[in-house]
C-alpha cells in the first residue's frame, strides 16, 4: 500500500499534537518519530511534541518530491512507500549478491516495508555514520546537499517563516474555539496568524499596546493598498474582530494575566478606515432569466453533462452553496413536497445549519431537470441515503449499485464539481458567474417581485438567512451601471407623466390643489 499520504490534508494554521498525527494518518509513534529525525520541525522543540498543520503538509511534499530525483548516497527507493527512505540501522545488512556485489538490504523507516538495492562504497560510509547514535538524518541530508554558493529559487526567497513558538498556546486556544464551525475556526486562525506574522512570531506573554496597535495599522494599510496587498473594508474588519476576540481570551489565560487588559481596545478601527476604503467591485451575477439561459445552454449527452446541469439547477431550487450541493443525499430532494431538506448532521452546511427549503418559484426547468437526474439514479439502483451527486467513478464503474445490501454511496468530499459544472455553464459566456452568485440572483429576483413584507421576510428565511438586513446587504446588491440606469428610468417617467397630461388634466390638477388648501383655511 503506498503512503505517500496525498489524500489527506492538514489545515496549514493549526496546530497539531504527534497523537493528533498518528489518528489523522493512521501511522504509529515510530513513524512520527522517524519524521522528525528524517526532517520534520516541531514547533517549540518541548515535549509532548507539536507541529504546525502547515510546516507538516511542506514536509510530506518535499519527502514525495524527493523520489522524483536521484538518491543521496546511503538512501533506498521503497516499494511499498515509495518513499526515498535511509534503512533502519539495526536491520540493515551487506550480504553479496549472486554476481558477487554488494546487496545492501533493511527495513524502511517509515512503513517498515523491505527495502534492498546493490551498494557502493559512498553508500557503506553513510551506513557507517547512520551507525553512530550522534548522527541525524537530518544532517547526513544537509551534509550530502549540492552547496549552490549562496543561490537559492524564488520559492525560497519567498518561503514564509512557521513561526512556532505560539503554537502551544494556540493549540489550547484550538479547544476553546472548538464552539466554532470548521470554516469559521479556520478564519479565526488566518487573523491570528497574520497577527503574529506582523509581530515576527514575538512571543504573546511578551504583548504591548504597541505591538498591537503595530498591527491596526498594518490593517489600515492593508485597505487603502493598491495591487495584491490590498484587502477589502470586509476582510479587514473581520480579521479586527476576530484578533479583538483573541486578545479577550488571551488576557484571561493563566501565565497572561499581567498583560494590559485593554489590548483588545487597540485592535478597533475607526470608521474613516472603512469610509476611505475603495468601493469593491461590482458584484456580477445572471437575473433569473439569464440563469434559465445558461442551464438550458448546458450540454446533456453525457452523465457527466446531466450530473453538471442538475448541480446547477439544485443551486438555483434551493440557494444552495458549492459544499452544500455536493453532499446531499437523495432523500434530500423532496419531490412530492417541494423541498430540499439541508441537514447538518448529514450535509457541509454554513456555521451548521439544518433548514427544509422550500423550491423558490423560479421557471420549471430548475426542479425538471433536478427530477430527470433522480430518474436517472433511481434506474441505476441507487436511493435513500446514497449520494445525490456521486462521483462519476462510482457511477460508472460500480458494479453493485443494485445490490440492495450495499452500503450507501458518500457524497463527495470536494465541492469542485460544482464550481466545475458553474465553469462549463459559461463556457461561452464573456462574464463567468460562480456558484455564490447563486443567492445574488435569487436576491435580485426578490426585489423585482410585488411582495408583501412578509412574504420578503419568508424568501430571505428560505435563503438561510435569520434576517432580512443579511439579504438586503450582502446579496443582489446594485452596481453602479445598474444605479445610472435605474436614476434614468426614474427621470424619464417623471418627464413623461406630465408630457401626456392634457391641458384640461392640468388644470383639473392645479384647482384640486387649491380645494385642498382652502379646506384646510389656507388662504393664497
Amino acid at each position: 500500500m503506498s503512503r505517500s499520504y496525498t489524500g489527506i490534508k492538514l489545515k496549514k494554521n493549526r496546530v497539531y499534537s504527534g497523537a493528533d498525527l498518528q489518528r489523522i494518518f493512521d501511522v504509529s509513534a515510530n513513524t512520527i518519530s522517524n519524521w522528525v529525525k528524517a526532517g520534520l520541525k516541531d514547533s517549540d522543540g518541548k515535549r509532548p511534541y507539536l507541529f504546525r498543520g502547515g510546516r507538516v503538509m511542506e514536509f510530506l511534499k518535499a519527502r514525495r518530491d524527493r523520489t522524483k530525483t536521484k538518491l543521496l548516497f546511503g538512501e533506498f527507493k521503497c516499494g511499498v512507500c515509495k518513499s526515498a527512505v535511509f534503512p533502519e540501522v539495526e536491520s540493515l545488512e551487506v550480504r553479496p549478491a549472486k554476481n558477487g556485489a554488494p546487496m545492501g538490504m533493511g527495513v524502511c523507516s517509515e512503513c517498515s516495508g523491505h527495502i534492498r538495492k546493490f551498494v557502493s562504497e559512498a553508500d557503506l560510509e553513510v551506513f557507517a555514520l547512520l551507525a553512530d547514535p550522534n548522527t541525524t538524518v537530518d544532517s547526513l541530508r544537509e551534509g550530502m546537499r549540492v552547496d549552490r554558493g549562496g543561490i537559492c529559487s524564488s520559492e525560497e526567497k519567498l518561503a514564509r517563516p512557521w513561526y512556532g513558538i505560539n503554537d502551544r498556546l494556540l493549540y489550547d486556544w484550538q479547544v476553546h474555539g472548538g464552539c466554532l464551525v470548521e470554516s469559521t475556526m479556520d478564519q479565526h486562525l488566518a487573523a491570528i496568524r497574520l497577527f503574529e506574522d506582523v509581530l515576527d512570531g514575538k512571543p504573546f506573554e511578551k504583548l504591548t499596546s504597541r505591538d498591537v496597535n503595530m498591527v491596526r495599522d498594518a490593517l489600515k494599510d492593508a485597505i487603502a493598498a493598491r495591487g495584491p496587498a490590498r484587502k477589502s473594508r470586509s476582510t479587514v474588519s473581520h480579521h479586527s474582530s476576530q484578533i479583538i476576540a483573541f486578545l479577550k481570551w488571551l488576557i484571561i489565560q493563566e501565565g497572561f494575566k499581567r498583560l494590559p487588559r485593554d489590548l483588545p481596545n487597540y485592535m478597533r478601527m475607526p470608521k474613516s478606515v472603512y469610509a476611505k476604503a475603495l468601493p469593491s467591485k461590482d458584484k456580477t451575477y445572471p437575473n433569473i432569466q439569464e440563469a434559465e439561459a445558461l442551464l438550458q445552454g448546458m450540454s446533456s449527452v453525457t452523465l457527466a453533462d446531466k450530473r453538471a446541469r442538475a448541480m446547477v439547477a439544485i443551486a438555483y431550487l434551493g440557494a444552495l452553496r458549492a459544499d452544500t450541493v455536493t453532499s446531499l443525499r437523495i432523500c434530500h430532494f423532496d419531490v412530492h413536497n417541494k423541498k430540499i431538506l439541508q441537514d447538518a448532521n448529514e450535509s457541509r452546511t454554513k456555521n451548521g445549519k439544518s433548514l427544509k427549503i422550500d423550491w423558490f418559484p423560479i421557471p420549471e426547468l430548475f426542479a425538471n431537470t433536478v427530477k430527470d437526474w433522480c430518474e436517472i439514479l433511481e434506474n441505476k439502483g441507487l436511493s435513500g441515503q446514497d449520494a445525490l451527486f456521486p462521483s462519476l467513478n462510482d457511477l460508472q464503474h460500480r458494479t453493485d449499485l443494485k445490490d440492495p445490501n450495499r452500503a450507501p454511496i458518500e457524497p463527495m468530499a470536494s465541492k469542485a464539481a460544482v464550481s466545475n459544472a458553474f465553469a462549463v455553464a459559461c463556457r461561452d459566456k464573456a462574464v463567468k458567474y460562480n456558484p455564490h452568485s447563486v443567492k445574488d440572483t435569487l436576491a435580485a429576483e426578490r426585489d423585482l417581485r410585488s411582495l408583501t413584507e412578509r412574504q420578503r421576510r419568508a424568501w430571505s428565511q428560505n435563503m438561510g438567512h435569520d434576517s432580512e438586513t443579511t439579504t438586503q446587504r450582502h446579496y443582489g446588491t446594485i452596481g453602479d451601471d445598474e444605479r445610472t440606469e435605474l436614476f434614468e428610468e426614474i427621470t424619464e417617467t417623471k418627464v413623461s407623466v406630465l408630457r401626456c397630461l392634457t391641458d384640461e388634466q392640468k388644470i383639473a390638477l392645479v384647482d384640486g390643489v387649491f380645494e385642498e388648501l382652502s379646506k384646510k383655511g389656507v388662504t393664497m
